[in-house]
C-alpha cells in the first residue's frame, strides 16, 4: 500500500545465464569499450565456467585499456554459498577501477565495520576507487579518484526504494566520467537516487 514491494526470480533458465558461455564471442563483444559495468548479480547467476570466463575476460579487456566499474550487490540466495560469493566478487573488485559497494550489504557479509572498512578492503583487493553507498547516510570514497566523506546530502523519506542503488551508479557514473571529482559525483548520483525513490516502481516522471 505504501509503494514498497518485494520481489522473486526465477532464474535457473534465463537467457542471461549463457552470456559467457562462449569465451571467443564473450571477449569480442567487450573489445574496444572505454567503460564496463557489471553486476554481482551477473556473477551470480553465471554456472561456474561462464562466471570464470567473465572473468577472465574482464581481465583481458583491462589489460587492453578497458575500464571496469562493479556494483557487488550481494545477493546470497543466487549463489551456492557464501564463501562462492565472497570470493568471486573479491577476484572481481580486483580486475575493477571503480566499486560501488552497499555498507549494509558489506557488514552482513564481509563483517565490515564501517565504510572505512570496506573501502580499505576492496582497495587491498586491487580495486582502483571504492565509493561506499550507505542508504542515504555519508558516503565514504577512496582510491585513485581521492579520498573522503561527503556528510552533506540532502535526506529523503522512501516511497519504493527499488532501484535506489543502480539510480546513485547511474548519476555518479555520469557525473565522474563527465570529469567531476568524486565528491560531486556522490552528490549527482544521491540526487538521482532520490528523485527514483521518492516514487512507486522506480519510475522517474521528466514532465
Amino acid at each position: 500500500d505504501g509503494g514498497e514491494r518485494s520481489f522473486s526470480y526465477w532464474r535457473d533458465n534465463s537467457a542471461a545465464r549463457r552470456l559467457a558461455d562462449d569465451a571467443g564471442a564473450l571477449a569480442a563483444s567487450l573489445s574496444g569499450a572505454d567503460w564496463l559495468y557489471l553486476s554481482g548479480i551477473t556473477l551470480a547467476i553465471l554456472p561456474p565456467a561462464g562466471r570464470d570466463n567473465l572473468l577472465c575476460a574482464l581481465a583481458a579487456a583491462r589489460t587492453a585499456g578497458v575500464q571496469v566499474a562493479l556494483d557487488p550487490n550481494l545477493r546470497p540466495r543466487l549463489w551456492p554459498d557464501a564463501a562462492t560469493m565472497r570470493a568471486c566478487v573479491t577476484r572481481a573488485a580486483g580486475l575493477s577501477d571503480l566499486v560501488l559497494p552497499s555498507l549494509d550489504d558489506e557488514t552482513a557479509h564481509f563483517g565490515d565495520t564501517g565504510a572505512e572498512a570496506t573501502v580499505e578492503r576492496y582497495l587491498g583487493a586491487g580495486a582502483g576507487s571504492v565509493v561506499v553507498k550507505a542508504g542515504g547516510g555519508p558516503i565514504r570514497f577512496g582510491g585513485a579518484g581521492g579520498s573522503g566523506l561527503v556528510d552533506d546530502l540532502a535526506p529523503e523519506v522512501p516511497v519504493d526504494t527499488t532501484a535506489a542503488g543502480d539510480s546513485f551508479n547511474a548519476g555518479f557514473l555520469a557525473a565522474w566520467l563527465g570529469g567531476q571529482d568524486s565528491a560531486d559525483a556522490v552528490r549527482a548520483g544521491h540526487a538521482v537516487s532520490r528523485q527514483v525513490i521518492r516514487r512507486r516502481g522506480a519510475l522517474v516522471d521528466l514532465a
